[in-house]
Protein backbone atom coordinates (compact mmCIF):
# COMPACT_ATOMS: atom_id res chain seq x y z
CA UNK A 1 0.00 0.00 0.00
CA UNK A 2 1.36 3.47 -1.03
CA UNK A 3 0.38 5.27 2.11
CA UNK A 4 2.26 2.57 4.89
CA UNK A 5 5.15 4.89 4.29
CA UNK A 6 2.59 7.86 5.55
CA UNK A 7 1.44 6.03 8.41
CA UNK A 8 5.20 5.14 9.66
CA UNK A 9 5.75 8.45 9.63
CA UNK A 10 2.57 9.67 11.48
CA UNK A 11 3.02 6.72 14.48
CA UNK A 12 6.30 8.44 14.65
CA UNK A 13 4.51 11.59 15.39
CA UNK A 14 1.79 10.54 17.66
CA UNK A 15 5.53 8.90 19.97
CA UNK A 16 6.89 11.76 20.22
CA UNK A 17 3.18 13.53 20.80
CA UNK A 18 2.91 11.06 23.68
CA UNK A 19 6.48 11.91 25.49
CA UNK A 20 5.90 15.76 24.90
CA UNK A 21 2.47 14.99 26.70
CA UNK A 22 3.92 13.12 29.63
CA UNK A 23 6.45 15.93 29.87
CA UNK A 24 3.59 18.51 29.99
CA UNK A 25 1.69 16.54 32.53
CA UNK A 26 4.47 15.48 34.94
CA UNK A 27 5.25 19.24 35.11
CA UNK A 28 1.72 20.92 35.07
CA UNK A 29 1.87 24.49 34.18
CA UNK A 30 5.34 25.26 35.96
CA UNK A 31 6.51 23.30 33.06
CA UNK A 32 6.80 26.18 30.17
CA UNK A 33 7.36 29.09 33.26
CA UNK A 34 10.59 26.74 34.09
CA UNK A 35 11.59 26.01 30.42
CA UNK A 36 10.24 27.89 27.95
CA UNK A 37 12.94 26.97 24.97
CA UNK A 38 12.65 23.27 25.67
CA UNK A 39 12.39 20.40 22.61
CA UNK A 40 8.51 20.81 22.65
CA UNK A 41 8.96 22.53 19.40
CA UNK A 42 11.74 19.57 18.05
CA UNK A 43 9.11 16.82 19.21
CA UNK A 44 7.28 17.54 16.71
CA UNK A 45 9.03 16.64 13.97
CA UNK A 46 5.83 15.18 12.11
CA UNK A 47 2.90 16.77 13.06
CA UNK A 48 -0.98 16.27 11.50
CA UNK A 49 -3.34 17.79 13.56
CA UNK A 50 -6.67 18.23 12.64
CA UNK A 51 -6.30 21.54 11.27
CA UNK A 52 -4.64 19.98 8.15
CA UNK A 53 -2.18 22.25 8.14
CA UNK A 54 1.72 20.34 6.80
CA UNK A 55 4.31 19.80 8.85
CA UNK A 56 6.66 22.17 7.71
CA UNK A 57 4.21 25.32 8.40
CA UNK A 58 3.55 23.81 11.92
CA UNK A 59 7.18 23.60 12.32
CA UNK A 60 7.92 27.05 10.55
CA UNK A 61 5.28 28.60 13.18
CA UNK A 62 6.61 27.05 16.65
CA UNK A 63 10.28 27.98 15.36
CA UNK A 64 9.16 31.38 14.81
CA UNK A 65 6.95 31.88 18.38
CA UNK A 66 9.98 30.38 20.01
CA UNK A 67 12.38 32.81 17.90
CA UNK A 68 9.73 35.99 19.20
CA UNK A 69 9.79 34.98 22.73
CA UNK A 70 14.30 34.35 22.72
CA UNK A 71 14.42 37.98 21.03
CA UNK A 72 11.78 39.77 23.46
CA UNK A 73 13.88 38.00 26.78
CA UNK A 74 17.13 39.26 25.67
CA UNK A 75 15.44 42.61 25.09
CA UNK A 76 14.49 42.64 28.49
CA UNK A 77 18.06 41.22 30.07
CA UNK A 78 19.60 44.41 28.23
CA UNK A 79 17.11 46.81 29.46
CA UNK A 80 17.02 45.77 33.00
CA UNK A 81 20.84 45.36 32.70
CA UNK A 82 20.49 49.20 31.41
CA UNK A 83 18.22 49.94 34.14
CA UNK A 84 20.22 48.44 36.89
CA UNK A 85 23.68 50.43 35.79
CA UNK A 86 21.96 53.44 35.64
CA UNK A 87 20.45 53.12 39.09
CA UNK A 88 23.88 52.26 40.56
CA UNK A 89 25.98 55.42 39.18
CA UNK A 90 28.47 57.11 41.28
CA UNK A 91 26.93 60.36 40.24
CA UNK A 92 23.21 59.95 40.29
CA UNK A 93 23.02 62.80 42.92
CA UNK A 94 24.34 65.41 40.80
CA UNK A 95 23.55 63.85 37.63
CA UNK A 96 20.54 66.45 36.05
CA UNK A 97 17.09 64.63 35.15
CA UNK A 98 18.51 62.16 36.70
CA UNK A 99 15.06 60.56 38.32
CA UNK A 100 13.70 61.33 34.72
CA UNK A 101 15.83 59.84 32.92
CA UNK A 102 15.63 56.60 35.79
CA UNK A 103 11.45 56.55 35.06
CA UNK A 104 12.23 56.23 31.40
CA UNK A 105 14.67 53.11 31.99
CA UNK A 106 11.89 51.94 34.34
CA UNK A 107 9.09 52.26 31.65
CA UNK A 108 11.34 50.82 28.79
CA UNK A 109 12.25 47.51 31.20
CA UNK A 110 8.50 46.99 31.70
CA UNK A 111 7.10 47.29 28.28
CA UNK A 112 9.76 44.90 27.27
CA UNK A 113 8.47 42.35 30.71
CA UNK A 114 5.25 42.69 28.46
CA UNK A 115 6.16 42.18 25.30
CA UNK A 116 8.67 39.58 26.78
CA UNK A 117 4.99 37.90 28.90
CA UNK A 118 2.90 37.95 25.64
CA UNK A 119 5.42 36.02 23.71
CA UNK A 120 5.45 33.58 26.04
CA UNK A 121 1.68 33.16 26.45
CA UNK A 122 1.61 33.22 22.79
CA UNK A 123 4.44 30.37 22.36
CA UNK A 124 2.71 28.23 25.36
CA UNK A 125 -0.64 28.34 23.71
CA UNK A 126 0.54 27.49 20.39
CA UNK A 127 2.22 24.22 22.36
CA UNK A 128 -0.74 23.35 24.17
CA UNK A 129 -3.29 23.76 20.81
CA UNK A 130 -0.61 21.16 18.98
CA UNK A 131 -0.74 18.94 21.96
CA UNK A 132 -4.01 18.69 22.36
CA UNK A 133 -4.30 17.31 18.75
CA UNK A 134 -3.28 14.37 20.04
CA UNK A 135 -6.58 12.08 20.67
CA UNK A 136 -7.72 12.71 16.80
CA UNK A 137 -4.78 11.43 15.95
CA UNK A 138 -4.71 8.52 17.92
CA UNK A 139 -7.90 7.51 17.02
CA UNK A 140 -7.81 8.35 12.98
CA UNK A 141 -3.68 7.37 12.05
CA UNK A 142 -3.21 4.54 14.38
CA UNK A 143 -6.09 2.47 13.76
CA UNK A 144 -5.51 3.19 10.32
CA UNK A 145 -1.30 2.22 10.34
CA UNK A 146 -2.40 -0.98 12.52
CA UNK A 147 -4.99 -1.65 9.72
CA UNK A 148 -2.43 -1.17 7.03
CA UNK A 149 -0.14 -3.51 8.64
CA UNK A 150 -2.61 -5.96 9.55
CA UNK A 151 -3.33 -6.48 5.55
CA UNK A 152 0.23 -6.69 4.93
CA UNK A 153 0.78 -9.31 6.98
CA UNK A 154 -2.32 -11.38 5.10
CA UNK A 155 -0.61 -10.84 2.00
CA UNK A 156 2.07 -11.73 3.07
CA UNK A 157 0.84 -14.90 4.14
CA UNK A 158 -1.55 -15.80 1.87
CA UNK A 159 1.38 -15.62 -1.01
CA UNK A 160 3.69 -17.43 1.38
CA UNK A 161 0.88 -20.13 1.97
CA UNK A 162 0.86 -21.93 -1.65
CA UNK A 163 4.98 -22.38 -2.41
CA UNK A 164 5.33 -23.80 0.74
CA UNK A 165 5.03 -27.42 0.68
CA UNK A 166 6.96 -27.18 -2.56
CA UNK A 167 9.60 -25.14 -1.15
CA UNK A 168 9.48 -27.33 2.35
CA UNK A 169 9.44 -30.80 -0.54
CA UNK A 170 13.18 -29.16 -2.51
CA UNK A 171 14.80 -28.63 0.73
CA UNK A 172 14.21 -31.87 1.73
CA UNK A 173 15.46 -33.29 -1.69
CA UNK A 174 18.60 -31.27 -1.95
CA UNK A 175 22.26 -32.78 -1.63
CA UNK A 176 24.97 -30.93 -0.08
CA UNK A 177 26.79 -29.62 -2.79
CA UNK A 178 31.03 -30.35 -1.97
CA UNK A 179 33.01 -27.57 -2.59
CA UNK A 180 34.23 -28.41 -5.99
CA UNK A 181 30.97 -29.34 -7.05
CA UNK A 182 31.21 -32.80 -7.17
CA UNK A 183 31.84 -35.67 -4.65
CA UNK A 184 35.30 -37.13 -4.55
CA UNK A 185 34.27 -40.21 -3.78
CA UNK A 186 32.21 -40.46 -7.15
CA UNK A 187 34.51 -38.74 -9.30
CA UNK A 188 37.00 -41.54 -8.55
CA UNK A 189 34.66 -44.16 -9.09
CA UNK A 190 33.50 -42.94 -12.59
CA UNK A 191 37.15 -41.93 -13.89
CA UNK A 192 39.26 -44.30 -12.84
CA UNK A 193 37.19 -47.12 -10.59
CA UNK A 194 39.18 -46.87 -7.46
CA UNK A 195 38.45 -45.04 -3.91
CA UNK A 196 40.89 -42.14 -4.17
CA UNK A 197 42.23 -39.82 -6.43
CA UNK A 198 45.24 -40.61 -9.05
CA UNK A 199 47.11 -37.75 -7.80
CA UNK A 200 47.05 -39.05 -4.15
CA UNK A 201 47.79 -42.42 -5.30
CA UNK A 202 51.01 -41.17 -7.04
CA UNK A 203 52.08 -39.66 -3.86
CA UNK A 204 51.13 -42.89 -1.60
CA UNK A 205 53.42 -44.96 -3.87
CA UNK A 206 56.79 -42.31 -3.70
CA UNK A 207 56.27 -42.59 -0.11
CA UNK A 208 56.18 -46.11 0.14
CA UNK A 209 58.89 -46.96 -2.69
CA UNK A 210 61.44 -43.90 -3.06
CA UNK A 211 60.55 -40.38 -1.06
CA UNK A 212 61.09 -41.65 2.27
CA UNK A 213 64.64 -40.23 2.98
CA UNK A 214 64.06 -36.65 1.15
CA UNK A 215 60.40 -36.73 1.62
CA UNK A 216 57.60 -35.78 -0.65
CA UNK A 217 56.97 -31.88 -0.68
CA UNK A 218 60.74 -31.33 0.45
CA UNK A 219 61.25 -27.29 -0.90
CA UNK A 220 64.20 -26.55 -3.10
CA UNK A 221 66.35 -24.00 -1.17
CA UNK A 222 66.31 -21.60 -4.54
CA UNK A 223 62.63 -21.33 -3.63
CA UNK A 224 62.74 -21.28 -0.32
CA UNK A 225 64.07 -17.78 0.24
CA UNK A 226 61.91 -14.40 0.71
CA UNK A 227 61.32 -12.49 -2.08
CA UNK A 228 62.32 -9.09 -1.54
Amino acid sequence: NDDISDCYNRVRYIRDACKVLSDLWKTDKDFLNKSIDNDVARSYRLPYGTSGASSSTIRQTMTELRDNYEKAQQKLEAADANWKKFQTRSDRLTLPNFDERLRELEDIRCECEQARTLSHDIYAAETYKVASEEHSITIKLFYQYLYEENTFYNHVSKYLSSPMPEIEQRLENDELIPSFGYDLAKHCLKRNDTLIAYPIEICIRLLENSLNEQGLFRIAPSQGKQKK
